[in-house]
């Protein structure tokens, strides 16, 4: 063209380029889908398809995580944890259960995704949002710990956020609680619980806001997990959740020259290694100083801090920082242990001087309530709580964060409110937050050997 004339040249290429920038600034309405969606759809489709022929191995694990967040603007501080260490990682997946007849909430189901997606999208996590209608929580849960995910894109972990009303709430929804933590390890799900003093559920902020005399009696002592509180609510229309403030939590600030403690209690492949380790990749968490945390023997304590050194130092994570806590087994203070007692107190039977007929009879109707065998079966395990948490207020009061093998109370053995005091007594007091990790004993980190 501007061999031919240079001048008409110039005009058709100033044409293209104002219609091209007045469509960039108007961004029409159009009712077709573009190229480059298209193009973004077949690449992503043919390598989930791929990702299928890929075996499975220790070297190919990521830790993909299903958080039952409900709305993921109601627990904003549990979204943000699990955003940092999977973001640019791996696959997060928010849950939310709608309890209810089908018929009833239908509605509702097909209202919000759109909203909680693009809630997401602003706060600039790499998430997905499923939702699913169930009769009830655990039936819910265990439809998404099935159902969610595409081929090997797939959750491992469930994670979800530590009851803090339990003592107060009806005992079935304890035992639902309880139940969801024993299905994800049916399911090969690694399990990860999380703790925070200020509590992870703000809904009842943000309902009080619309409603001045909204009673908040659902979840008891979870008020915030933020430090800004969101001046609107979560509600069915999709444009007011992208409108509302955002919620800011710990987990999108600088950690500073703080600690990561690990508590290794127990080896279960090694999920409570990876994910601290993960979390001390990012910008925010570097410059915290990672301490690993076991349990020996006083006079053993050089010979054993050298061998988890050594031990470390083979699945390449770089922690240098190992404790050796020898008085792990020592008997807690009295009246710690007497805390623990009244704790449970409500929950016992008390069924010592009682006939055989009348101890089943209590134990069937109440299936949730601790027996005086139950109690003596389970009281070393009991004490070790205690006397775990003694030793979490002394090592790791000023600590950025807390990660502890996740106790296991035997299914069928331990009553549901005896394990929520376990989990109850070992996070109790601590100011940072608690993260309760069990793997599903399939290995997480490769062992480098020369």
């Amino acid at each position: 063209m501007f061999l031919l004339t240079w001048w008409a040249a110039l005009i058709a290429i100033g044409v293209v380029l104002f219609l091209l920038l007045y469509v960039v600034y108007k961004k029409p309405e159009v009712n077709w889908g573009s190229s480059v969606q298209a193009g973004s759809y077949n690449m992503a489709l043919s390598y989930s398809v791929g990702l299928n022929e890929v075996e499975e191995h220790i070297k190919n694990y990521r830790p993909q995580c299903l958080v039952l967040t409900g709305p993921p603007n109601f627990r904003p501080a549990l979204v943000d944890f699990v955003g940092t260490f999977t973001r640019n990682l791996s696959l997060m997946i928010c849950g939310h259960v709608l309890i209810g007849p089908r018929k009833q909430r239908m509605p509702e189901l097909r209202a919000i995704a759109n909203g909680h997606t693009k809630w997401l999208n602003k706060r600039k996590i790499k998430a997905f949002y499923s939702d699913v209608i169930a009769e009830d929580l655990r039936s819910g849960v265990q439809v998404l710990m099935q159902a969610v995910g595409l081929g090997r894109m797939k959750p491992n972990i469930l994670v979800v956020g530590f009851k803090a009303n339990w003592q107060s709430a009806h005992p079935a929804t304890v035992e639902d609680y309880i139940g969801i933590l024993h299905d994800a390890f049916d399911f090969n799900y690694g399990v990860c619980v999380m703790r925070m003093r200020e509590g992870l559920n703000i809904s009842e902020v943000m309902q009080a806001h619309i409603n001045p005399v909204f009673d908040p009696a659902e979840d008891g002592k979870e008020a915030s997990a933020s430090r800004a509180r969101p001046s609107v609510s979560g509600t069915l229309d999709p444009e007011a959740l992208v409108r509302e403030e955002q919620a800011s939590t710990i987990f999108q600030s600088e950690q500073g020259k703080k600690t990561i403690d690990i508590y290794w209690l127990f080896d279960d492949g090694g999920l409570t290694l990876l994910i601290p380790y993960l979390l001390g990749r990012k910008k925010r968490w570097s410059k915290c100083r990672i301490r690993v945390f076991v349990g020996g023997q006083i006079n053993r304590m050089d010979e054993e801090r050298k061998a988890i050194i050594s031990l470390l130092s083979k699945f390449r994570l770089g922690f240098q920082e190992v404790h050796i806590l020898p008085d792990i087994n020592q008997k807690p203070r009295a009246e710690h242990t007497k805390r623990f007692e009244d704790m449970i107190a409500p929950f016992r039977l008390n069924d010592g001087f009682k006939d055989e007929a009348t101890v089943a009879e209590m134990r069937r109707d109440c299936p949730w309530k601790i027996s005086d065998e139950e109690m003596n079966k389970n009281r070393v395990k009991s004490l070790r709580q205690v006397r775990l948490n003694e030793i979490l207020l002394d090592y790791s009061r000023d600590a950025a964060l807390v990660v502890i093998t996740l106790p296991i109370g035997r299914k069928g053995k331990c009553p549901s409110s005896l394990y929520m005091a376990w989990l109850e007594t070992l996070s109790q007091d601590l100011r940072p937050p608690v993260i309760l990790i069990r793997g599903n004993q399939e290995n997480v980190l490769t062992f480098y050997c020369q």
